[in-house]
């Protein structure tokens, strides 16, 4: 089958760009013929081009059309005109942008469109933003299928009117094996000056964007209250976002300067996952956090916030710990259990490893995206 994925651009590497990484790659595995168009936005500069880099060095062919940021006729047209001289069976967006700009155009080709829901903001107080997830809904609503990652965000996207039978239940898969094979190529805890693991204090994390939704703030609160309550836990932020100088402040406020290493952006993730004795989750939003099922491979016990996927994800006392959203003192607590008992974080280490190869495979995603085409497919040629 010829696949075209959409997407904006993207300076970074997070969850719906790794997503088109893991799917392109599955799909490619399974002999089809995938191909990446990046709606590229001039405002972001050429720096936007990591995820273009990444997709060729997975050998997926890329196209780029360029947007000055506004949707415009021009706009419109050179997208038309990429997916004709393409001829894709199915088109795949992922973004807010490339949902609403390929309604139109896949609808005058006939080419079924296929939406993936990575997750919406609801910002109480970005107009934008909200138009932005208005237009989108509308657009999930007159696709062909709609893919969606945990019971949650299905649940939301019958909510906004899609037929729950073009809605499909797809959970993200990885490489486990390669991401595994990908670990050592950077000593983190050294190059951040963190003690050599079991030479120190455990060290506790986040892998995300440094923006509000992730919950950056709970992370410092409860190990501000760890701190206070005698245990000596260092922390670790990776990421980059428009968080950052508020989360330096923050952390210096609660008395955590030192305690506390912004690590930035890491691309080699197994790295990032492994210099951490436990992940934290506390996004106030989530689909089917990628970081989650990525440090459980790596055999990383977590603890998450329970936000859309993650309840899907984390088995509470199994391979992790599940507490309330926001509940800063249930996050101290499931902490500290984990940071005082060394063979209890190697025992949901081991059995979150399991969990990762058993229900998060490459083969599995693809086989579901399969299913949901050849009914974006049967739609398409019922109408």
């Amino acid at each position: 089958m010829r696949i075209v994925h959409l997407i904006q651009s993207a300076a970074q590497i997070y969850g719906a760009e790794r997503c088109v990484l893991l799917e392109t790659r599955a799909q490619r595995l399974r002999g089809d013929d995938v191909h990446a168009l990046l709606c590229h936005e001039t405002r972001m500069g050429e720096g936007a081009g990591h995820l273009e880099d990444e997709l060729r060095k997975l050998a997926v062919p890329v196209t780029r059309v360029v947007a000055t940021g506004q949707v415009s006729p021009r706009l419109l047209y050179e997208l038309g005109r990429a997916l004709r001289r393409l001829g894709p069976e199915v088109v795949h967006s992922h973004s807010m942008k490339t949902d609403v700009l390929a309604l139109p155009v896949a609808r005058l080709l006939g080419i079924p469109l296929v939406i993936e829901v990575h997750g919406y903001l609801h910002p109480p107080d970005d107009a934008r933003v909200r138009l932005y997830e208005r237009l989108d809904q509308f657009a999930l609503r007159h696709s062909d299928a709609v893919l969606v990652l945990s019971r949650d965000y299905q649940r939301e996207v019958v909510g906004y009117g899609v037929a729950p039978a073009r809605v499909h239940l797809v959970p993200s898969g990885i490489d486990v094996a390669g991401l595994r094979a990908e670990g050592g190529r950077r000593d983190l805890r050294a190059e951040l000056g963190l003690p050599p693991r079991g030479q120190g204090p455990p060290v506790v994390g986040m892998v995300a964007r440094l923006s509000a939704e992730k919950g950056h703030l709970h992370f410092l609160h409860a190990l501000a209250r760890l701190r206070e309550r005698g245990l000596p836990v260092l922390g670790v932020l990776f990421g980059e976002g428009p968080l950052r100088g508020e989360l330096v402040r923050r952390s210096a406020a609660l008395g955590l300067a030192e305690a506390v290493k912004l690590g930035g952006y890491v691309p080699e993730v197994a790295d990032a996952y492994g210099c951490l004795d436990v992940l934290v989750s506390c996004s106030q939003f989530e689909g089917l956090p990628l970081n989650l099922i990525e440090a459980m491979a790596l055999g990383v016990p977590v603890v998450a916030m329970a936000t859309g996927g993650c309840v899907d994800i984390v088995q509470d006392g199994h391979t992790g710990r599940l507490v309330a959203r926001g509940d800063d003192e249930a996050l101290t607590r499931a902490l500290a259990e984990l940071c005082r008992d060394a063979a209890l974080r190697r025992g949901y280490g081991a059995a979150a490893a399991r969990c990762a190869e058993e229900r998060y495979s490459l083969a599995a995603w693809a086989a579901g995206a399969e299913a949901a085409y050849a009914a974006a497919l049967a739609a398409r040629r019922a109408r």
